[in-house]
């Protein structure tokens, strides 16, 4: 399947300029424009360009300004940007590139050099996502993997924690999986856990929500702003829908179908105060979930609140 042509955001006040960087680029690229360093600035956020060309000297914000706020978040840091400007000393461009600019063009712009600086740049940028993309996904199933797992729920509980907001974990375990590898074979085991997470990608809607491949037959779901309800209500969902897959399992011990067990975990501050939480206390109530889950007869899910462990835990301390 061909990529998509790589998107470019020029940020320039000069409209002349813009105008001729775009002519020479819009046939192998997507070209996004932008007047003004803060317009620059919601566009590289909203759309996520593979690349930035940045002029430096604009009103209000210059270009550096705007590259060192680019770099600070973390949804605009990794992009790649290139100062275009006629400030050519190389005091300029040094400051340019210790501010994280990847590269350094003098105006008036010479095409050729622009148009194989934008290839190489875009091209490096596509690689990196590419190699940190296969670094994060487990490579059966396709899922997010355990360290992804691990970096999605350290960065939303210390989001949960700033804006102190609900944050719930789904740890999900597929019922006698260990008799369906030893009768099946560990290739349909394999085949299984594959349909297994095409399944949970189906009951797992939001963008936000993370599912990942814990390991062996263990998967775990971070629901970012849920409450116990929507919480609750997708893990019996989940429960339900594999039930009416009944993918066969002739070996299970209730049923001749395959079922799941799921813990809920549920972070709620209204009970904590100003108490911040880390994100080990949280998986810890969904396991702890989880095997009530498992010791009420499995095919089901059970839930805890963390502000209850919590409590407990303060109370019960030396």
């Amino acid at each position: 399947m061909p990529q998509t042509p790589a998107r470019v955001l020029i940020i320039d006040d000069d409209v002349s300029t813009i105008r001729l960087m775009a002519d020479a680029l819009s046939s192998e690229y997507e070209v996004v424009i932008a007047t003004q360093a803060e317009e620059g600035f919601v566009q590289a956020l909203n759309l996520r360009p593979d690349l930035i060309l940045l002029d430096v000297v604009m009103p209000d914000i210059n270009g550096f300004d705007l590259c060192r706020k680019l770099k600070a978040d973390a949804r605009t840091q990794p992009i790649p940007v290139i100062f275009v400007s006629a400030l050519d000393t190389v005091t300029e461009q040094a400051r340019g590139f210790e501010l994280g600019g990847v590269d350094y063009i003098t105006k008036p712009v010479e095409f050729p050099i622009l148009l194989a600086r934008v290839k190489t740049h875009t091209r490096l940028y596509r690689q990196t996502l590419q190699l940190e993309s296969l670094a994060a996904t487990d490579p059966l199933t396709g899922l997010a993997n355990r360290r992804k797992f691990d970096e999605c729920i350290q960065h939303e509980v210390a989001r949960a924690n700033r804006k102190r907001c609900s944050i719930a974990l789904l740890i999900i375990d597929i019922d006698d999986f260990k008799p369906f590898n030893d009768h099946y074979g560990h290739g349909k085991g394999d085949d299984c856990l594959v349909r297994v997470a095409r399944l949970l990608r189906q009951c797992v809607s939001r963008a936000t929500d993370t599912v990942s491949r814990l390991g062996g037959e263990e998967f775990g779901v971070v629901l970012p702003d849920t409450d116990s309800e929507g919480a609750v209500s997708l893990a019996n969902d989940i429960v339900t829908f594999f039930n009416e897959e009944k993918i066969t399992h002739h070996y299970a011990t209730q049923h001749d179908y395959l079922t799941v067990s799921i813990g809920v975990g549920i972070l709620d501050y209204s009970a904590l105060g100003d108490a911040l939480i880390d994100p080990r206390s949280l998986i810890d109530v969904a396991d702890e979930a989880l095997y009530h889950a498992k010791e009420s007869g499995r095919n089901c899910s059970k839930t805890r609140f963390l502000q209850q462990s919590f409590h407990n835990s303060v109370a019960n301390a030396p």
